[in-house]
């Protein structure tokens, strides 16, 4: 078993400030990255010939509900309205802690297969501390680098689950500092302890603060929280009224914000508080638009995330060409309110890789340690094929990735020097057997659902979003 790993001759993207393609070796030494530079002898290291393809840091999703891998498909044609509705109203109900497992399982061997080597999964689905345990293994059998956000989210019970029913009020919080000190106890792991308050514009502002200051005494890496949802915000200003409280800071993860307001974007930017857009979600259910390069103009930590596989699939690529792609029309569209059209675009495919990678990094706590391909960091790399007909001839090695690489492209991926995926295929990853419990699991789930009142479940879920037409 080789220590040593040499990618040699890759088009690398550093993804370091100011970085340009550079052909070029990238040695990998346990976990860390060794060296990289033009050309590096190591006899005894394990080769892997790069040539033709793209080596550039593991994306960095900063927002996934993971648990909801096997109801693929069923959000298609999904409202905001219906995703709380019927997602987190009926059928989370029906997830029994193998359920959970192996929704987390799958989700983050979808996750690396597409190049993603680091979530932040913002975790709802934590019924019983059954569900909890299920939750981080499911993360940590795949491999993934991830940061686990304890969700207070208190999901219904249609079954009268004796267990869920026997556990005491306020259990979650206990839960939660036992994951801490027994399970994510440290800062190091590849999965790591983050927090996720129950719902911000479900709960007064006295509730959100309860809960961010619960969060800081159990020292969460991230607080990822639900705000400014576009034509679904309600109003509160929960961003500026932190600041003025002097409560903001560099553990929070503020996610979606389409309706952020230049002053909070400017207070965000002053305290470090990060940003987490997802392009597909946000556009599909009247979030707004993304708010990610706006947000960075402003000096803000910005990123991106996938959100939820229930109506889309798993991959950054997508989310990179939404974000990119939005932003330029939103730019455009200001040209022809003047009658006039630009002579340049002024959005670049780089600024969005940036935002899947370097500053998906810093906006997840780990820019110290990923998000970039240099000495000391860890080996968290991608490389992807250029040679398939839709990346034939990729001159543009950013304009290749962004605008037209798939997952489909991967062909090896790294998370600390150990190789997760290699030549196209998972390592170690029984998928026949996997697809069969996913399949019979979401079965059963969609069979609950059916034996829902669901008329009576929206009826009074509207009551919660009185804007709604």
């Amino acid at each position: 078993m080789f220590k040593k790993t040499l990618i040699r001759g890759g088009r690398v993207l550093t993804m370091t400030p100011g970085f340009t393609e550079a052909v070029a070796d990238v040695l990998v030494d346990g976990d860390l990255i060794a060296e990289v530079a033009p050309s590096i002898v190591c006899p005894d290291a394990e080769v892997i010939d790069a040539g033709g393809r793209i080596v550039l840091p593991g994306f960095v999703d900063t927002h996934r509900h993971t648990w909801q891998t096997q109801l693929r498909t069923v959000a298609t044609d999904w409202s905001l309205f219906d995703y709380f509705a019927r997602m987190r109203l009926i059928y989370s109900a029906f997830y029994d802690p193998d359920d959970v497992f192996l929704g987390n399982h799958v989700g983050a061997l979808e996750a690396l297969s597409a190049g993603i080597t680091t979530l932040v999964d913002h975790c709802h689905i934590l019924h019983t501390p059954e569900h909890t345990d299920e939750a981080i293994r499911g993360l940590e059998q795949a491999g993934i680098r991830a940061v686990f956000c304890y969700g207070l989210f208190e999901s219904p019970d249609y079954r009268c689950d004796a267990r869920r029913s026997s556990l005491a009020a306020g259990w979650r919080r206990d839960d939660a500092r036992r994951v801490r000190r027994d399970l994510l106890p440290s800062k190091d792991a590849l999965v790591t302890m983050g927090f996720a308050p129950a719902e911000i514009d479900a709960n007064s502002y006295e509730v959100n603060v309860d809960e961010i200051r619960f969060a800081r005494e159990l020292e969460a890496q991230r607080i990822s929280c639900h705000v400014s949802m576009g034509a679904y915000d309600s109003g509160q200003r929960f961003v500026e009224r932190l600041g003025r409280d002097g409560l903001l800071a560099e553990d929070l993860l503020f996610v979606h914000g389409s309706a952020l307001t230049d002053d909070e974007l400017r207070r965000m930017a002053d305290s470090g508080a990060a940003v987490s857009a997802t392009p597909e979600t946000e556009m599909q259910m009247g979030m707004g638009f993304p708010v990610a390069l706006r947000a960075r103009d402003a000096g803000v930590r910005s990123s991106l995330g996938i959100d939820i596989v229930s109506n889309y699939s798993g991959d950054m690529f997508a989310q990179m060409r939404l974000a990119l792609q939005a932003s330029r029309a939103l730019d455009n569209a200001q040209y022809q309110k003047r009658d006039r059209a630009p002579r340049r675009i002024a959005r670049k495919a780089r600024d969005v890789l940036e935002l899947a990678t370097r500053d998906g990094a810093q906006a997840a706590g780990l820019g110290d340690r990923i998000g970039t391909i240099e000495a000391g960091r860890q080996a968290d790399l991608v490389l992807i094929r250029t040679d398939s007909i839709h990346m034939t001839p990729a001159i543009d090695t950013v304009g290749a990735v962004v605008l037209n690489a798939n997952p489909s492209d991967v062909e090896s991926v790294f998370v600390a020097g150990r190789c997760v995926k290699k030549d196209g295929r998972l390592v170690g990853v029984d998928w026949p057997g996997l697809s069969r419990r996913l399949v019979a699991s979401s079965l059963r789930i969609v069979e609950g659902m059916r034996s829902t009142p669901v008329a009576s479940i929206e009826e009074m879920a509207a009551q919660m979003m009185p804007r709604l037409e």
